[in-house]
């Protein structure tokens, strides 16, 4: 493998690692705003997201031929940028743990904040019947017609 290719393959591995950190931080707002229950700011958080991922999923594209190379055979620059990229791809792996596991937990509070919001829907709901089938009665009783009057 030439130097040029593993200075690519640096290049990538470090927009990988910097695309990582940009979801991570993406990750933990969402959470906070989840949390809040801010869901007109969680959509917009959710499309830079989804423009992050895209560019991550360019990144894994370009990246893929160096998956199929020997890490024997590649030629570095220098033992220091071999080891600085070895680095950034361990630390990489760590951030994507991260943000898989901070997507987890997103995922449970919203469900958590779906059926939160089902039950107090449910009780609305059942209230509103209630007060319904109230106000029915009492207009019924209304209209009844007292026919037994004194003379």
């Amino acid at each position: 493998m030439a130097l040029a290719d593993t200075e690519l393959l640096i290049d990538l591995i470090a927009r990988k690692h910097e695309c990582l950190q940009g979801l991570s931080e993406l990750s933990r707002r969402q959470q906070s705003l989840i949390d809040l229950g801010d869901t007109t700011s969680l959509l917009t958080l959710l499309a830079a997201k989804q423009r992050q991922i895209e560019h991550l999923q360019e990144i894994e594209r370009r990246l893929d031929p160096y998956r199929r190379d020997a890490p024997d055979r590649r030629r570095w620059s220098s033992e220091a940028e071999r080891t600085r990229c070895a680095s950034l791809a361990e630390q990489a792996a760590r951030l994507l743990t991260e943000v898989m596991e901070t997507e987890r937990r997103c995922e449970e509070s919203l469900r958590r904040r779906r059926d939160e919001t089902a039950e107090q829907l449910a009780v609305v709901h059942s209230a509103g019947m209630a007060r319904g089938a109230y106000l029915d009665a009492a207009a019924d009783a209304r209209s009844v017609l007292d026919l037994t009057a004194e003379t």
